[in-house]
């Protein structure tokens, strides 16, 4: 998809391959909702963002907070006019211990981050995403989702569970004007 003047998504654009995604969208064209944890970062985006910055906004959400992604395509919306794409970027590792010493919380926490946050965004965007004459959603996983590594069993299970929700989806939006790649 050609995103020169479209309206793209991006979680975790606050920091790292998130950032980074956000301002190559702003350099080719597009307008970027960032979405963040963190207000310190997705300040810090702006401020790089430059002279760019007008087409960018930023939204303050926990992903892995079910309400919070409800309400953000109306943000969204409101700030942009429309939503044309969707990066599932936001994740967390988990600490390099075996599964053994991991404390449940823990593990909770980066499924709900990487793959619940991932889940809860894609059902938030994808009834405005299938309304656009052109739209798409990536998702990013790992290769911990491919191949074991030992004291990132979690972590590399919620990427596989997001590699595989998003093979899924890419065979049921077959047909339709969303795109859906990994």
């Amino acid at each position: 998809m050609n995103v020169n003047g479209k309206v793209m998504v991006v979680t975790g654009g606050g920091s790292g391959i998130g950032r980074e995604l956000v301002l190559t969208l702003l350099k080719k064209g597009a307008s970027v909702a960032a979405v963040d944890i963190s207000e310190k970062n997705l300040l810090e985006t702006v401020e790089i963002a430059g002279t760019v910055r007008d087409r960018l906004s930023t939204h303050l959400v926990n992903i892995a907070d079910r309400a919070a992604v409800e309400n953000l395509p109306a943000a969204v919306i409101a700030a942009h006019g429309a939503v044309d794409g969707l990066i599932n970027n936001a994740g967390i590792i988990q600490r390099f211990v075996r599964y053994k010493d991991l404390e449940l919380a823990e593990i909770e926490r980066v499924m709900n981050v990487n793959f619940y946050g991932t889940l809860y965004m894609t059902s938030a965007f994808l009834p405005h995403l299938l309304q656009r004459p052109e739209a798409h959603i990536a998702n990013i996983a790992s290769m911990g989702g491919f191949l074991p590594v030992p004291g990132q069993t979690i972590y590399g299970a919620s990427k596989a569970a997001v590699k595989l929700f998003t093979e899924g989806l890419h065979s049921e939006l077959r047909g339709t004007r969303v795109g859906v790649s990994i």
